[in-house]
């Protein structure tokens, strides 16, 4: 811990730590003032106010006066709570600074989900809640009870259960702007007075939320783009849950629940681009710039291949709307986009879980477990453009330019089809295109996936009449996922079919990327955990806890990835040929990995010494797959392919219960969530020293009060925090792929939240939220990929071109030593390419120098390190002292609700008001310019019915009333892409009404 967050913490030690957890509907207000919430937060029922952990509870009716339709919702209802959608569809929950930061397949999030106590790791991207308990919200690691992936806390969606009382239930139907229409109902069965059935279920359907402006356009010939609609983001889900609940005995009882979800719709995983074209073909986009505009082409693949081939005009920037048949209208809003092609969202998930509970005399066993099948497909517009027209060329003069279509493997039980990587049938060059337009540019990405999971875990706690009790319990799961992602664009099939002869490459395949795991192994991974907490009473007020879990998990990965690898002998097209796996060249050496990995002993015997086209080169050559194989890579690298993590964490602490109304407590906790892999680059290309990033650790001091004071009419609690994270996981862009990194951390807060219901004004009720979090990166550095020069003046900015690499990719070079002889020889040897344009020189090269050198702006690293250039990936920056990304430093909110009992409408009339707001925060670490999210703030507001004899309940509501754009989070797109953010947004201004029917007794 640095000196300077010492000398802060004396400040702040001196605040009170107050938090307060809010506890009953506004209806309830007159009848039962603030009613007590029973939370499972150490895997045992309490009332929330005994429970020395730093908790909010919101309870099925909150959730529905408050509006939280969602987890998104849930950062407006708790302090210390950030929610944003990620890149690829998912989310980041996180819990005081810490979330999940790291793109990779076999990274985790820092804050677990369980429902029922279960741990799930679903898509909260994607929930939807209905007939719901409460959910309970853990801040602070967990790291006894909850475990792994608990070290900023823990969710905790809890269900209704059925009871065996009577036949009861519900029906909901809202609808609202946007075709917004969703019914929610529930009904539940008792069979015997031991036996019970709950069936719940909610289906759905709106419009989406952006306007795409490419709908009804018009090219010059009246022609008008097909297969989109006027609107994206829409919904289309369904789901429903069947819970059985079951008293075996006196002793006994168990419960049973299956739950399916189903999505398919036009949901987008980002809500809109954002770039300033930069002027030079280096980022695409201005690094710290905001407006509507596109990527300059000549920094982005499409614009790279598009130009060599002369397909497009050469280093053009693309700014011109003769380029295109549907030029770009000007777009001013976060929800304009202006695409076509549809986006495509389906979601399959099926879960089942169980309980069972046994009570001995002085014991109690219980034993819970799940499994969980998810299916997952979204595909969405790479660039949200419509690009420019792509013209005839002399090799190929139709003018046509097809896209290759998703291809498997041979035997691919997952994704079986006649496109197929293995045998040169996918692809364009296999034949295998999309029905899509073929005369722009055109591209898109698709994320897909399987996985089936399952986790069991028994505890048994004790219940003696003394001063000592303990819990101690054992765990298991596994998971195996297999999934891909592509990136599909015709300015890549273009080099896969015709080459590049401006930059000497012949043709290649496959034309697109595909990062995919092995259907038949895939990722896996798997662990155990047993812990145990002991409980001591000091006294009849004072109590300690103790606890320990020792964790283990194992990870394999079996990976690879395609673009550009395989060789092409009947092109007949130049020396060298072109081999896979960056760097290696087939006859450039008597030993190649590849052919060393592959080919018998006996045809490398009869190779060695021969040339590149010798026929014993070749016939080893015939022997390599045309693409990695799974693992292949990570072989010829020596990047693991399995890694396991060993950790001991926990928690010990002192609560002291001052009286029948207040406690304090203490707790060092320790919080534990493991490690992965990158992706199997030599370290070398990726300026990272290993091919896995490390665990995270947090050590973690929390004090705490819980109060209630006023006979009842105010509850108020409260923690101050301090935490000392170590390796935390980070993700950054380096040679087109995402490397997890990790960094350590200093992190400190205050939360205070509350609920007050006057006597004096006995419809009144105020809840409100305050929270204060100062999170610092501690000592570390890191290259920024939109800052690579790191701010030396003496390095400039250039992109790669050399063959086998990713053309596009940035790198910085000592402008000083680039010579004119220097670029003139390059010019002449295709070591820089001087982009022309109608005999004009294209604004491609930088002004000239102090040494009056104008540099090409595409210039081959290798040619520059052959002739004593210093070159590099980047200089890292310094990240000390920055923010943590997802992290405001202040958030407050407050509810305020009023209920008038109105004898002439038989019921009661509730006017609720509910406003948030969140200081700004940064998306990255290296809290730039561009890494800023604005402050925002949300209003919401409800008028609510409630009938007297509790049956007909009508709601009239609107959210986000001042229609604010809010952006939740960013995600900063590669050198190829052109260096574009996406933005993630909370909804827009919706309005609606709602009327639901309560049948039976409940």
């Amino acid at each position: 811990m640095t000196l300077k967050r010492v000398r802060r913490l004396g400040l702040v030690a001196a605040l009170p730590g107050i938090m307060v957890t809010p506890f009953a509907s506004a209806q309830d207000s007159q009848r039962e003032g603030i009613e007590e919430v029973i939370v499972t937060a150490q895997r045992t029922a309490e009332s929330i106010q005994d429970v020395p952990i730093a908790v909010t509870a919101l309870t099925g009716e909150m959730l529905e006066d408050q509006q939280v339709i969602n987890p998104s919702d849930l950062q407006l209802n708790a302090p210390s709570v950030s929610f944003t959608a990620t890149n690829f569809g998912n989310s980041s929950f996180s819990i005081r600074g810490i979330g999940r930061l790291v793109v990779a397949a076999s990274g985790e999030a820092g804050v677990s989900t369980h429902i029922n106590e279960v741990p799930i790791t679903t898509n909260l991207n994607a929930v939807e809640f209905f007939d719901m308990e409460r959910v309970e919200i853990l801040r602070g690691p967990q790291g006894t009870l909850y475990g792994r992936n608990a070290t900023g806390g823990a969710i905790n969606f809890v269900t209704k259960m059925p009871d065996f009382e009577s036949t009861n239930g519900f029906l909901d139907v809202e609808s609202g702007d946007y075709d917004h229409l969703r019914i929610k109902g529930a009904v539940n069965v008792p069979f015997s007075d031991s036996l019970a059935l709950r069936i719940a279920g909610m289906k759905l359907r709106r419009d989406g939320y952006i306007e795409n402006v490419a709908f009804g356009q018009q090219d010059a010939n009246g022609n008008v783009l097909r297969g989109i609609n006027d609107d994206v983001d829409g919904r289309d889900i369904e789901a429903f849950r069947a819970t059985l609940k079951w008293d075996i005995s006196d002793r006994a009882s168990a419960w049973f629940q299956y739950s399916h979800f189903d999505e398919d719709d036009d949901r987008v995983r980002i809500t809109n681009q954002v770039c300033v074209t930069n002027s030079l073909p280096t980022t695409g986009c201005l690094p710290d710039a905001e407006g509507f505009e596109s990527p300059h082409l000549g920094a982005t693949t499409g614009g790279i291949f598009g130009g060599s081939a002369g397909a497009l005009p050469a280093g053009v920037d693309g700014t011109d709307p003769a380029l295109y048949a549907f030029p770009r209208p000007a777009i001013n809003d976060f929800r304009d986009m202006h695409t076509d092609y549809e986006p495509i969202f389906e979601q399959k998930e099926d879960i089942y879980l169980f309980g069972f509970d046994y009570e001995f005399d002085n014991y109690a066993l219980g034993i819970i477990g799940g499994y969980q099948e998810t299916d997952y497909v979204s595909r969405q517009d790479y660039l949200m453009d419509v690009g420019p027209t792509l013209n005839p060329t002399a090799l190929n003069p139709s003018g046509l330019w097809p896209t290759s279509a998703p291809a498997g493997r041979a035997g691919d039980d997952w994704r079986p089809g006649p496109c197929n990587l293995n045998d040169g049938t996918a692809g364009v060059f296999g034949g295998c295109i999309l029905d899509v337009d073929q005369t722009r540019v055109f591209a898109f990405d698709q994320a897909s996936n399987e996985s089936e999971y399952w986790t069991v875990e028994a505890k048994l706690q004790s219940t003696f009449e003394g001063p000592f009790n303990f819990l101690v319990g054992a765990s298991a799961y596994e998971r195996e996922t297999y999934g891909d992602y592509y990136v599909l664009a015709n300015t890549l099939d273009l080099v896969t079919v015709y080459g590049s002869p401006a930059l000497a490459a012949p043709p290649l395949y496959p034309g697109f990327f595909n990062n995919t795991t092995d259907p038949g192994g895939g990722d896996l991974s798997d662990g155990y955990a047993v812990f145990a907490e002991a409980y001591y009473d000091v006294t009849d007020s004072i109590k300690l806890t103790f606890g320990l879990r020792y964790n283990e998990d194992n990870k394999e990965t079996e990976d690879t990835s395609v673009l550009f690898n395989a060789v092409d002998f009947s092109g007949g097209v130049g020396d060298p040929l072109w081999s896979r796996v960056a760097g290696f060249l087939l006859g450039a050496a008597d030993t190649d990995p590849l052919a060393e990995l592959y080919a018998t002993p006996e045809s490398l015997a009869a190779a060695a010494g021969t040339g590149g086209f010798s026929p014993e080169r070749l016939a080893v050559n015939a022997q390599i797959p045309l693409v990695p194989q799974f693992g292949e890579t990570r072989i010829l690298t020596g990047s693991p392919s399995e890694e396991d993590w060993t950790e001991v964490s926990g928690r010990i602490g002192i609560d002291w219960q001052i009286n029948n109304d207040s406690m304090v407590y203490a707790f060092f906790s320790r919080g534990y969530k493991p490690g992965g892999f990158n992706p199997a680059i030599p370290p070398a290309f990726q300026g990272q020293s290993a091919f896995t990033f490390d665990s995270e650790e947090v050590d973690s001091l929390e004090i705490g009060t819980k109060n209630t004071f006023f006979d009842g009419q105010l509850v108020l609690n409260g923690t101050f925090f301090i935490y000392d994270y170590s390796g935390l996981q980070v993700t950054r862009i380096a040679n087109n792929s995402s490397i997890n990194d990790n960094i350590d951390a200093d992190i400190m807060g205050l939360e205070i939240e509350g609920v007050w219901r006057p006597d004096a004004v006995p419809g009144l009720s105020i809840d409100y939220a305050y929270s204060w979090l100062d999170s610092e990166v501690d000592g570390s550095e890191s290259v920024d990929p939109v800052n690579r020069t790191g701010n030396n003046a003496d390095l400039i900015l250039l992109n790669n071109i050399d063959a086998g690499s990713l053309t596009a990719v940035n790198y910085v070079a000592n402008e000083a030593q680039i010579t004119q002889a220097l670029v003139d020889d390059a010019l002449a040897n295709l070591g820089a390419l001087d982009i022309r344009n109608g005999g004009t020189v294209q604004d491609v090269s930088y002004a000239a120098n102090a040494a009056g050198v104008s540099i090409p702006a595409y210039f081959s690293r290798s040619f520059l390190d052959n002739n004593g250039v210093f070159t590099s990936d980047g200089l890292p920056v310094s990240l000390d002292g920055n923010s943590l990304p997802n992290s405001p430093e202040h958030t407050i909110r407050i509810g305020i609700a009023y209920t008038w009992n109105i004898d002439a409408i038989a019921g009661s009339l509730t006017a609720r008001y509910d406003y948030y707001w969140q200081d700004e925060s940064f998306a990255r670490e290296f809290n730039s310019i561009g890494d800023e999210i604005d402050s925002w703030d949300q209003h919401n507001a409800s008028l609510i019915y409630e009938s007297a004899d509790g049956r007909w309940t009508a709601k009239a509501w609107v959210r986000n009333l001042e229609d604010e754009d809010n952006v939740t989070g960013k995600y900063l797109t590669s050198d190829t892409s052109g260096f574009f953010r996406n933005y993630f947004l909370t909804e827009p201004r919706i309005y609606g009404a709602s009327l639901r029917y309560n049948f039976g007794a409940e």
